[in-house]
């Protein structure tokens, strides 16, 4: 107990020779704001801080809101996550703009991640971002999928014949103007209402990306069988994330599919499956076509 007592008798005088650095709340992102009063300043990490000895009391939603981790506990660590960013530093697990020389710094999302773009493309912790948000450039065409996706997946796909499980890539890159044909088409066959939740607008997809796959199995069945569990289960230790997940329609904009996984590379693949969030809400960002 004395231990703790030090550690927050030292943290509390830290804070308190900080100047009042605040970082403004947008309306959406409410993320750490401890004291809920629109701002992120060391005051909410202090609140963080004794929230996690049992000093303060945060209710449900404040306590979700300062889970930087998701380890679903506020804990100092967390707690110093946003004294970091109420100072400026940002958050210590944010990837940046790392090996991007050319990266222009355009602001922040609502969980505090630094948002970059670079020749029309939107970069967040270094990922590559394609939603109903964030748009690609017609003239961005790998002509295919990256390697280090396509490697990725091979890798996977042996694994999981291993196992038993035969998976296959079923849609792998789309140019801009066979997404667009492929958006006609469910336009066509379906209805506008449907073809928005089922299919991007050319420049919005993943697939144009080079590091979005489809999935399908021997049956060509995936949703619900054995191949789409194994794939769920096992795919965040290969890069990959599943990108539209059950229950998330209104935070990714498209209707559950559990064939189609995004590459991410391990790092983040790993943080965002256990998280249990999707894409949107672990990074704090809509998709939404404006």
């Amino acid at each position: 107990m004395k231990k703790i007592s030090r550690i927050f008798v030292f943290f509390s005088v830290f804070v308190g020779f900080i100047l009042c650095f605040a970082l403004s709340v947008s309306a959406a992102g409410v993320f750490a704001d401890a004291d809920a009063d629109g701002v992120l300043t060391s005051a909410d990490a202090r609140i963080a801080l004794r929230a996690s000895v049992g000093l303060e009391y945060l209710d449900a939603a404040r306590s979700q809101n300062c889970d930087f981790d998701y380890d679903g506990v506020v804990t100092a660590s967390d707690a110093r996550e946003i004294l970091r960013i109420s100072v400026g530093l940002g958050r210590s697990d944010d990837a940046g703009a790392e090996g991007m020389a050319d990266a222009e710094f355009v602001g922040w999302t609502d969980k505090y991640y630094k948002i970059y773009r670079i020749s029309g493309i939107t970069f967040i912790d270094g990922i590559l971002i394609a939603n109903k948000t964030y748009s690609l450039p017609q003239s961005f065409a790998p002509g295919g999928l990256l390697t280090m996706c396509s490697d990725a997946f091979y890798t996977m796909q042996a694994q999981a014949s291993a196992e038993g499980m035969n998976i296959y890539i079923n849609s792998g890159y789309r140019s801009y103007s066979s997404q667009q044909s492929v958006y006609d088409s469910y336009v066509e066959s379906y209805g506008y209402a449907y073809a928005e939740a089922q299919a991007a607008r050319a420049g919005y997809s993943e697939h144009q990306s080079g590091l979005a796959i489809d999935l399908t199995n021997d049956t060509g069945v995936f949703t619900g069988s054995a191949q789409a569990r194994w794939v769920a289960q096992n795919c965040a230790d290969y890069g990959f994330i599943l990108r539209y997940p059950e229950g998330k329609t209104d935070k990714t904009g498209y209707n559950y599919e559990a064939w189609h996984i995004r590459y991410v590379g391990t790092r983040v693949a790993q943080k965002i499956t256990a998280s249990g969030l999707c894409l949107e809400e672990y990074y704090g960002i809509t998709s939404v076509y404006e």
